[in-house]
């Protein structure tokens, strides 16, 4: 190669070196107007040529700390990166950007035969000013969680003796959006016996689990139902309710604790009215102890200084 060739040559491919940084342009996702409480990025994407990458950049208006989160993808020939910033709005208020200008590290990747060069660059494009309405929650929404959720409701043990004490754990899942601080998990009234409170065990941004308890009274199969929770749908932009799917609970099938005891065969004496409940000892069968309490198929009974929980049935004198 004659030295005006390579002279060529070198210009050429500093000229493609230069960086195409062509626009910067803020938004939201979703797409605004905003809602009081409602989980959102800001972005601001920045389009280069297909073969650039945006190292970084510096800008004198927006948020006041690094992006949380980047993407890019190449399509039509243009290569858009994507930064976020996720935000979360106390206020109904316009949020504004004033106009601007971006200055980014760009490199850029070329091949030339075996060669291949990475050539990095500063460069710099104006951002145009930017605003946003965030809105209170409209009428009886006010205070909805705001996204789409699922609720389920689940039993330990799932099967079921009368008189058992179940414990329930209800989950309020954000398949869209922040699972709220708190959420009144609650049971659809039932005869089948008596509910106690769910308590909140687990809180993470997207999953809200309670525990509770419910003391069975029926003899029968039943289902239990959660409420159904109203929140906000973000698609249509209305209040909707969420309805969990119910809970079929089935009997158990009959062990020890429920047979006619034999003349020698001692009766477990445990320390609540379950069967999972440890054992504090045995009574023996033909045995006739205070009875102090009724509690659906248990009965809490002293008997010396020993004082437990024995099935219904398992001494005739109960």
């Amino acid at each position: 190669m004659t030295r005006i060739a390579l002279t060529f040559a070198l210009a050429a491919c500093a000229a493609a070196a230069r960086a195409a940084l062509t626009s910067a342009v803020w938004g939201t996702d979703p797409a605004a107007p905003i809602y009081v409480g409602q989980a959102y990025d800001l972005t601001l994407t920045i389009e280069t040529d297909p073969d650039e990458e945006v190292a970084g950049f510096v800008i004198d208006q927006g948020p006041s700390r690094n992006p949380d989160s980047q993407t890019s993808v190449t399509q039509g020939g243009r290569r858009r990166t994507v930064f976020r910033w996720r935000e979360r709005e106390d206020r109904a208020r316009i949020a504004a950007i004033p106009l601007t200008r971006l200055v980014a590290d760009v490199t850029k990747v070329q091949t030339f035969g075996f060669m291949r060069t990475a050539t990095s660059s500063r460069q710099g494009v104006g951002v145009e000013a930017f605003s946003y309405e965030v809105r209170d929650l409209p009428g009886e929404a006010a205070g909805a969680p705001i996204g789409a959720f699922a609720l389920t409701l689940a039993a330990d043990p799932p099967a079921f003796r009368p008189g058992d004490v179940l414990r329930l754990t209800a989950t309020l899942t954000a398949e869209e959006g922040l699972a709220p601080a708190d959420f009144p998990f609650a049971l659809e009234p039932t005869d089948a016996g008596a509910a106690y409170p769910f308590r909140v065990v687990e809180r993470t941004e997207k999953r809200l689990v309670a525990q509770g308890y419910f003391a069975v009274a029926a003899e029968t199969p039943f289902t239990l139902r959660l409420r159904p929770a109203r929140t906000f749908d973000l698609r249509t932009r209305t209040l909707t309710e969420t309805r969990p799917a119910a809970l079929a609970l089935t009997l158990a099938a009959p062990d020890a604790d429920d047979a006619a005891p034999d003349a020698d065969t001692p009766i477990p004496l445990r320390l609540a009215p379950a069967h999972e409940a440890p054992t504090l000892g045995t009574l023996p069968p033909d045995a006739t102890p205070e009875i102090l309490e009724r509690h659906g198929g248990w009965v809490r009974v002293r008997h010396g200084e020993r004082t437990g929980w024995v099935r219904k049935g398992a001494d005739h004198a109960l």
